[in-house]
């Protein structure tokens, strides 16, 4: 009983990427970002502000999801 939709299409992935990346955070102690955004952001050669950590396949616990970036702050 669940309604599936295509998702709609993303015109420029690469702002939106940049868009969607957080603003202020502590400092970064880890991140994880999905090989797909590396592929769909054209990051070949070029870093990704405070994200700095492995291309993976886009796993959370253990659930594909795909296109996702992951990171850890710890706050005081």
């Amino acid at each position: 009983d669940i309604e599936y939709r295509f998702a709609a299409p993303v015109p420029d992935y690469v702002s939106a990427f940049h868009t969607a990346l957080p603003g202020q955070t502590g400092p970064i102690g880890f991140s994880c970002n999905c090989v797909l955004n590396y592929l769909y952001s054209e990051l070949e050669g070029k870093r990704v502000p405070a994200m700095l950590g492995p291309m993976t396949f886009g796993e959370v616990a253990y659930q594909l999801l795909n296109q996702t970036l992951v990171y850890l702050t710890i706050e005081g």
